[in-house]
């Protein structure tokens, strides 16, 4: 996907930063003993392949007008079977959020594939397109299988124990401690996160964040994790070849807005202007998810984040030994890449 403004999702703007090039991310989750129909699951689904011909219509007129390029190879169904993976396998696809790129086609799934979404969707989103025609949301997506809607304030909660991760309400989903669904409002009513257990001895875990942010920037750097004085590897290595292994992060300080080494170089942009539904709870979230961030054992990954390509591998290698292969270190200052022509 490009062509996005950069000031529609965080402000403000620096420098020639103007435009995002990004790919979305899917995530195939298994549990190595649960038995459940669940056991098998996947956490967003990209962007349909056939968009343009099935994604409902006020959506595809918007993105035409706006001259935004979206491409899409493979479908994640298709890729999956390619791969030797059976979509019956698939028990739920947990939806971060219901925008076009996270959504995919959960209609290539058989209808035992159960379409879990966060809370409020319901209220906010059924019934919709095309019964609702100017919706951007599409029905058919729930059409014969069953819509669960989590509810992280119902003692009762079916998708697990209610409990409290750092400052997030949280759901256990599978009841020992593997895998939490999170409470991530801001970016869109019913916004969820993921923390994944991917190793136990060490404990490590992956943070599926969804679109809690898009850019590094709005997470990093903080008291936690303040800009160092040499950041290793060097952030520009893949744009500009000749660079020395590391670079001063003085650099980076001259050119932040609040020339700061503590602060995030971006916030969401307020509602009006921009994607999100309400800035000021998306900013809260940000927030919670730094402290997550602080913890070495646990890899933040946003659905956008360009910075990965290049460190992480995809399907169908896993990710479980991200620690060892230190993808979280190698890609921790990547977005710093989008400010080279304000450092060069």
């Amino acid at each position: 996907m490009s062509g996005f403004p950069t000031n529609t999702f965080m402000h403000p703007q620096i420098g020639s930063f103007t435009k995002i090039s990004v790919g979305s991310y899917s995530f195939l989750i298994r549990h190595p003993t649960n038995t459940s129909k669940h056991a098998t699951l996947l956490f967003d689904l990209g962007v349909r392949k056939d968009w343009r011909e099935n994604c409902p219509t006020t959506f595809v007129q918007g993105i035409e007008r706006s001259g935004y390029i979206i491409t899409v190879e493979k479908d994640v169904a298709t890729i999956l079977t390619e791969n030797g993976v059976s979509l019956t396998d698939i028990g739920g696809i947990i939806w971060s959020h219901w925008h076009f790129d996270h959504v995919g086609d959960p209609g290539r799934f058989p209808p035992t594939t159960d379409l879990i979404v966060g809370p409020g969707f319901k209220r906010h989103f059924v019934p919709a397109f095309p019964t609702v025609p100017e919706s951007h949301v599409d029905e058919r997506a729930w059409a014969g299988r069953q819509l669960c809607e989590v509810d992280f304030d119902d003692a009762n909660e079916e998708f697990g124990k209610r409990l409290q991760i750092g400052k997030f309400q949280a759901l256990d989903f599978y009841g020992d401690g593997s895998f939490y669904l999170l409470n991530t409002p801001g970016h869109t009513v019913g916004h969820i996160s993921v923390l994944a257990r991917t190793t136990v001895e060490p404990p490590t875990f992956i943070f599926l964040g969804g679109d809690i942010a898009h850019h590094g920037g709005e997470f990093r750097p903080t008291n936690y994790n303040p800009l160092p004085q040499e950041i290793a590897p060097h952030p520009l290595r893949h744009r500009l070849p000749m660079v020395p292994p590391s670079c001063p992060g003085e650099m980076f300080v001259a050119m932040h807005p609040k020339k700061s080494r503590k602060e995030p170089f971006f916030d969401p942009t307020p509602a009006e202007g921009g994607w999100h539904f309400c800035a000021a709870e998306a900013t809260r979230s940000i927030e919670k998810m730094t402290e997550f961030d602080a913890w070495q054992n646990i890899f933040p990954v946003i659905a956008h984040d360009e910075s990965l390509r290049g460190v992480v591998k995809f399907f169908p290698a896993g990710a479980n030994e991200w620690k060892v292969k230190g993808w979280k270190e190698k890609s921790f200052w990547g977005f710093l890449a989008e400010f080279a022509r304000e450092v060069v």
